[in-house]
């Protein structure tokens, strides 16, 4: 039976997505995922600009999306970037020091990137599908230049022993005047 995508909080809200769907029967999870959802979605509703660029409304390791081991994975991409293109991409996690100014089709995992890695146009959309198959930590990365070091990532990670995908949310990655989430 298909279900939303769980969430837990460390914190006092919770990562909503639009619709996304688990099957564990059929070992699938789809998950829309929206770049610069939030300096569009903050510009339209209080003609607020923000220098963050996000997945969902999040960035910098503030969300981690957890997925079973061997679950086939079904990413919806947006650009919901009034001005930039943006793209994503299955990467290992660096360290800061270590982020490279860009990445490249071969630092997808799995083959699981955007086409092109340098960005989709403004309000297009990629569907990325894969398998996930090894257990371990990883980012979802915008692989434009120098978007991964400036925080345009999120953690997805893929776990032994997961019933269903789930999201959770880390409230102490985000400064004050940023609040988690969509507004």
């Amino acid at each position: 039976m298909a279900g939303k995508l769980a969430a837990k909080r460390t914190g006092r809200r919770t990562f909503c997505p639009k619709l996304d769907k688990n099957d564990p029967e059929g070992k699938t999870v789809a998950i829309e995922i929206v770049a610069d959802w939030n300096q569009v979605e903050r510009f339209r509703r209080g003609n607020i600009r923000t220098d963050i660029i996000d997945f969902n409304g999040y960035w910098g390791g503030n969300l981690t999306i957890m997925v079973p081991a061997a679950w086939t994975v079904q990413l919806e991409f947006i650009n919901g970037s009034s001005s930039f293109r943006h793209s994503l991409m299955v990467t290992k996690v660096y360290a800061q020091s270590e982020m490279p100014v860009k990445l490249t089709a071969e630092d997808a995992i799995w083959g699981a990137y955007t086409h092109p890695p340098e960005g989709i146009k403004l309000k297009e959309r990629r569907q990325l599908k894969f398998v996930a198959k090894d257990v371990g930590s990883y980012l979802l990365a915008c692989a434009r230049q120098t978007h991964l070091m400036d925080g345009h990532w999120i953690y997805f990670e893929v776990r032994d022993g997961l019933v269903q995908a789930v999201a959770i949310v880390d409230e102490s990655k985000f400064p004050q005047e940023q609040p988690p989430g969509r507004p």
